[in-house]
């Protein structure tokens, strides 16, 4: 598992609906928050449905390269400026991370490089969580979670220290 083949698969997941992929769209275009608000139901749905349908199909190997990548993404955007426009409890603001990188790559990257685009309380928690639940269906036993990254709140402490 590499990036590429990361963001495929969230890329897919958008595919298999679109209606919901026509949607997400509009909102990359013009970051509308009622229309991003709007999609935050989409992505505990139908679109993490979309997202597990596709995991099921994966080998061990693959998976946990997702689930490390996964991890990786929202500790990257474990920052203190992107909190600033998220908002959010502990738990809050990693469901607010969670719910970027659910987006995909495109949205990532935009609220990585302008954490002001991001949307108040735009949350999606199964999404960061998909992948450790398709692991304990397929292999009977619960993934090793933050063996590299933390996606705990503050725990990449570069992206939360003053500069």
């Amino acid at each position: 598992m590499n990036d590429l083949k990361f963001w495929q698969i969230i890329e897919e997941a958008w595919a298999a609906s679109p209606a919901l992929l026509e949607m997400r769209n509009a909102a990359l275009k013009t970051n509308d928050a009622i229309l991003i608000e709007d999609l935050t139901g989409e992505l505990y749905g139908a679109i993490t449905n979309n997202i597990r349908d596709i995991l099921l199909q994966l080998d061990k190997k693959e998976l946990t390269g997702f689930n490390h990548i996964m991890e990786e993404k929202l500790f990257q955007i474990d920052r203190e400026d992107i909190h600033a426009y998220t908002d959010g409890s502990d738990d809050g603001f990693l469901y607010c991370r969670c719910f970027i990188v659910g987006m995909g790559k495109d949205y990532y990257e935009m609220i990585s490089e302008n954490p002001s685009k991001a949307t108040c309380d735009a949350e999606a928690e199964i999404v960061g969580f998909i992948g450790y639940v398709v692991y304990q269906e397929l292999f009977g036993e619960e993934f090793e979670r933050y063996t590299k990254h933390s996606i705990e709140t503050c725990s990449n402490t570069i992206g939360w220290s003053k500069t």
